[in-house]
């Protein structure tokens, strides 16, 4: 039979509790240095940049539908702000979305919204269609892209 003494037992007892101590510290330790994910807000130069350079980027606008018909960036799905919960099923978790509304309000809480559902490549292109068309980059109204330099939005 092995006989193990009192001291043994505590020697193990206080590595053992040191060890798993050190292991829970370094395992938080690295858990709070890691980067939360965020909606990362972009200018109107650079979502059109990413617009340009990736075909499979999905552009969201959360206008309204009046809004939206209005005026759109090409390729975008309209997914109003007021309906986001209820058709987030529509987008990949796994896809850049860049979101845009009118005049960037809207977006930004759309954008914490997908962050907190899971999604991590998520952009929102700051100042909205407003800041865009203000840049002279063209859009669509109704059916048909236009270049605008004096179009005036309705707010």
């Amino acid at each position: 039979m092995l006989r193990i003494g009192k001291r043994a037992v505590l020697v193990f007892t206080v590595v053992s509790l040191v060890g798993f101590s050190t292991a829970t510290y370094l395992h938080l330790r690295f858990l709070a240095v890691r980067e939360p994910v965020v909606c990362r807000k972009v200018s109107v130069a650079e979502a059109k940049a990413m617009i340009e350079s990736n075909p499979s980027l999905l552009i969201v606008d959360v206008s309204s539908q009046a809004e939206y018909e209005q005026a759109h960036l090409k390729g975008a799905v309209n997914i109003p702000l007021s309906d986001l919960s209820s058709r987030i099923g529509e987008l990949d978790r796994n896809s850049a979305i860049l979101v845009y509304c009118q005049g960037g309000g809207r977006s930004a809480h759309a954008c914490s919204d997908l962050v907190e559902r899971g999604f991590t490549k998520v952009y929102n292109m700051d100042g909205g269609i407003i800041a865009w068309v203000s840049s002279g980059y063209p859009v669509v109204i109704g059916s048909s892209a236009l270049s605008i330099s004096t179009y005036e939005f309705t707010i």
